[in-house]
């Protein structure tokens, strides 16, 4: 899974040469070695740049929010969650909305251009075990996957910003790719953060369908399988009992609660290949919004887009806001598809990519294996 920086938004006092190569920079660190990633990521850049003339015409803003707190956060098995606190200048004077997300410093900056959108603090943090804040350190990446007792410790970091005086008027929870996937389950199980949104941008509900769905060998998997201290085969339960889709009540009682729900996923045919459906199946999130209407016991929206990975975010987090009732859309044209998952229904062929299976060169199957009982030979090995 690509574990992309997003539009951080640039400081009018750097020069366009500075611009450019910290966009690069950008570049090359979303895609820690993959040319199909590496090539994402230049789109990015390549959008940056057709837009720089107009933003650097337009009048400065000052509401990047700067570093307030850096502290850490105790867990109960001993360790401690790392969280940073960005604010406004103003922020112990008047309440500003907060925006939380986790997954470390890549995934913090992620969510910087939506926070200086709505002179918003930022709250970030990291698992003990991870060491991914940098190019050149992917290999040194883990997140948390579920685990419990960091996020027990993540929940307290709005009422710790609060402590340390930082006024916060409404908090907005916010996750792309893995982060979408971990905010989820955050908001599920910790009722007390009581966020007024909760954004998910190209990621999943489901832990078993996204052990599934990835290549054997590949990094990702042998992170999940350390985390949790074992394969999906060899740890069911534990893999379940990280899974939004089995905290459905936690979001319903959310959504009960007043929290808007906004979750956005591309069935674009290259999102489908390269992560092999897994933001895109039916067991990624369309099935669970499915029942999750049946525990609200009403219709829930999601979104469906043709973009690549994490463009819904970089590109269109104006249209992101608006969907979750924070803020106006002054003309940003996200394109998309929304899709009514009903009680008791499943849910449209459309809203989902078709499954696929494939065998890796050691005969391990992997896609979407628990929606095919049949087990049908895979038509691709790689």
């Amino acid at each position: 899974m690509s574990h992309l920086l997003g539009a951080v938004a640039c400081r009018t006092s750097l020069s366009p040469l500075r611009s450019l190569l910290r966009w690069i920079n950008i570049a090359l660190l979303v895609s820690h070695g993959s040319a199909p990633e590496l090539a994402v990521a230049f789109v990015a850049v390549l959008a940056f740049a057709a837009t720089a003339g107009a933003a650097r015409s337009a009048p400065a803003v000052s509401t990047t929010p700067t570093i307030a707190l850096r502290t850490t956060i105790p867990q109960q098995d001993g360790h401690g969650a790392r969280v940073e606190v960005y604010a406004p200048p103003d922020a112990r004077q008047r309440p500003h909305p907060a925006f939380l997300t986790v997954g470390g410093p890549v995934y913090c900056r992620q969510i910087l251009s939506l926070a200086t959108s709505m002179g918003a603090s930022l709250l970030c943090a990291d698992y003990w075990r991870n060491n991914y804040t940098a190019a050149g350190l992917r290999s040194q990446r883990f997140m948390d996957w579920g685990d419990p007792q960091y996020e027990a410790a993540v929940a307290k970091l709005p009422e710790r910003a609060r402590h340390a005086g930082i006024l916060i008027s409404k908090l907005i929870v916010v996750g792309v790719s893995y982060t979408g996937y971990a905010t989820a389950e955050l908001v599920a199980t910790h009722p007390e953060l009581r966020p007024a949104a909760l954004i998910i941008v190209d990621s999943y509900l489901d832990l078993p369908a996204r052990f599934e769905a990835t290549k054997p060998g590949l990094i990702t998997r042998k992170e999940i399988a350390t985390v949790l201290g074992g394969t999906l085969a060899q740890k069911p339960a534990a893999y379940k009992a990280r899974s939004p889709s089995h905290h459905l009540d936690g979001l319903a009682t959310a959504i009960r609660g007043g929290m808007r729900l906004v979750d956005v996923w591309s069935v674009n045919p290259l999102e489908r290949e390269r992560y092999v459906g897994a933001t895109c199946s039916r067991t990624a999130n369309a099935e669970w919004l499915s029942k999750l209407a049946t525990h609200l016991r009403r219709p829930v929206d999601g979104y469906v887009t043709q973009l690549q990975h994490a463009e819904a975010l970089w590109h269109h987090y104006p249209s992101l806001l608006a969907l979750a009732g924070l803020k106006p859309n002054t003309g940003d044209t996200l394109a998309f598809r929304r899709f009514q998952f009903r009680p008791g229904a499943p849910p449209s062929a459309a809203s989902f990519c078709a499954d696929q299976i494939h065998r890796s060169r050691t005969g391990v199957l992997y896609g979407q294996l628990g929606n095919n009982q049949a087990r049908p030979t895979p038509r691709h090995q790689n």
